[in-house]
């Protein structure tokens, strides 16, 4: 993807839910942008006061219209059951030139809320990038949590050329690697990859009994990392992809009973194959 905005853009970036991830963008920005100016929408005193010293922003804001009005780029880092109505807010008032951006892990019902609002529409370019952790909060913020870490850009039949190319831009400037898909094939594949594995995650946190516990080793660490997520923001994330997961979940369901009648056939050669594909498969994964 070739560059042709200009060598100065951007030069002011807004960001709307300075968390972990939004945090993380104005670090990496900071770092690859000489001079640029950082806003942060920071309700509370005590968290403007963070921001700042901190140096994760340069100036904090109290409201979304004083936050955005001077920005070229917007990025709203809320959880997702909140990004469309910040988009819509932040389109009121930006600049006509602002690029409005996001970091939701799931697309389609963000972008199809913001689509009836053409203003907004003409700004946004939805995105998700592949980076993260169980931690939370601006405190564990990084400037490269998104180095050569994958970035979906979800364009519509309706974005322009030149506001998608501002898109990739700016999230190549964090570190990122950018690639494109449609809202639904991002959500489909999404719910396959991250959101049903964090459920089942959970899963395995859930039944593990009280007495089992203190024998638990790195396996059962390694599995149940991301069942520390926030529970809100993964109960609004299970909201907004309800169907790609529950499809999903459907499947594991399925799979988990053929492994239950291995088990309990004790056909030992079929389920020595049966973690052979697994293995196989995680093998080529990245």
């Amino acid at each position: 993807m070739s560059t042709t905005v200009e060598n100065e853009w951007p030069r002011q970036v807004t960001i709307l839910g300075v968390g972990l991830l939004g945090g993380s963008v104005a670090l990496s920005m900071r770092r690859t942008v000489p001079g640029i100016r950082l806003v942060g929408l920071a309700r509370s005193p005590e968290k403007r006061q963070f921001l700042t010293a901190s140096g994760i922003v340069d100036l904090p804001a109290e409201t979304i219209s004083d936050a955005c009005e001077q920005s070229d780029v917007v990025v709203v880092a809320s959880p997702v059951d909140r990004i469309a109505e910040m988009v819509i807010s932040a389109a009121e008032s930006s600049p006509e030139h602002c690029l409005i951006t996001d970091v939701g892990s799931t697309k389609r019902q963000i972008v199809a809320s913001v689509d009836v609002h053409p203003a907004a529409s003409r700004k946004f370019v939805a995105a998700h990038p592949i980076a993260g952790s169980e931690k939370s909060g601006p405190e564990n913020a990084t400037s490269s949590l998104f180095d050569e870490k994958l970035v979906v850009v979800t364009p519509t039949e309706t974005t322009s050329p030149e506001l998608l190319e501002k898109a990739h831009q700016f999230w190549q400037l964090t570190g990122g690697q950018t690639c494109e898909m449609t809202p639904s094939e991002h959500d489909t594949h999404l719910a396959a990859i991250s959101h049903m594995p964090h459920l089942v995650s959970a899963l395995v946190a859930k039944i593990a009994s009280s007495e089992a516990l203190p024998l638990a080793g790195s396996g059962w660490r390694d599995i149940t990392r991301v069942a520390a997520g926030d529970p809100t923001l993964w109960a609004a994330i299970c909201s907004e992809n309800r169907a790609a997961i529950g499809s999903e979940l459907k499947q594991f369901a399925e799979e988990l009973e053929r492994l239950r009648q291995l088990l309990q056939n004790a056909d030992d050669a079929a389920l020595h194959q049966w973690l052979t594909e697994a293995k196989k498969i995680k093998e080529q994964s990245p």
